[in-house]
């Protein structure tokens, strides 16, 4: 049941209300492995449209189909996290406006950014799109999951508190390996380096959040999410 919580954080699948509860590491080892399936579900309708729809008509749906089966909460976690880190000067008043379900300029520019980034990596991708939205998407699950093994929370509520479970490091470890593993498989050299760039990604988040705020917060994680998305996606369509 715990590996089934991984979904029911990760995703707005319909999962067993026990599936809800308090997580343990083994919610969090779930990541990779839940990322697939969630990937799984986007290259679905990649393939699905391929004889009906262009490349890029079917691109923006693949990512429009990842985004309704995540709630989009990766998305508001980026725009909170861009209005809260950059439009404040002080610790208290950026984790505030973090807490605010208003978007600002900063959010919204992230946000727009980071999904055109997204749509154009994969409507990019030649004939390996529904391979790359799978790996990409699971890896960036998997980076939530080691980003929440290797840092601690800004304040001792929301979830950056309640994924402070013990174990958490090695059950990230875990998780993104599992996702590596498809991903080097599936894709190659390029599956190695999108998982280079994902850990990239989330160290970089990791390490702005603890300088601006002191640690963590639920929003941090879906930045990392999406964050590590685009990169692994630019990285899965390269050329050479």
């Amino acid at each position: 049941m715990q590996c089934i919580g991984a979904l029911a954080f990760l995703t707005a699948f319909p999962v067993p209300s026990r599936a809800h509860g308090l997580p343990t590491r083994w919610t969090l080892a779930s990541f990779g492995p839940a990322g697939l399936l969630l990937g799984g579900v986007a290259a679905g309708v990649e393939v699905a449209l391929a004889p009906v729809l262009p490349v890029a008509a079917r691109s923006a749906v693949a990512l429009a189909a990842l985004a309704a089966c995540s709630g989009a909460m990766h998305l508001d976690g980026v725009m909170d996290s861009f209005d809260g880190l950059f439009g404040a000067r002080t610790r208290e008043r950026r984790l505030e406006i973090m807490r605010d379900s208003r978007v600002g300029a900063y959010g919204f520019a992230a946000a727009t950014l980071v999904l055109l980034v997204q749509y154009a990596a994969l409507a990019s991708t030649a004939d390996r799109r529904a391979l790359a939205v799978l790996c990409a998407v699971g890896l960036s699950r998997a980076a939530s999951a080691l980003a929440l093994g290797v840092a601690g929370p800004a304040r001792d509520e929301g979830l950056g508190s309640v994924y402070s479970v013990a174990g958490r490091l090695p059950a990230g470890v875990f998780a993104v390996a599992s996702a590596a593993v498809a991903a080097v498989l599936l894709c190659g050299w390029r599956g190695a380096a999108a998982v280079g760039v994902t850990l990239g990604v989330m160290a970089g988040v990791v390490v702005v959040f603890r300088r601006r705020v002191g640690g963590m917060t639920g929003d941090g994680f879906g930045a990392v999410v999406e964050l590590s998305l685009a990169g692994a996606l630019l990285c899965l369509a390269a050329q050479r």
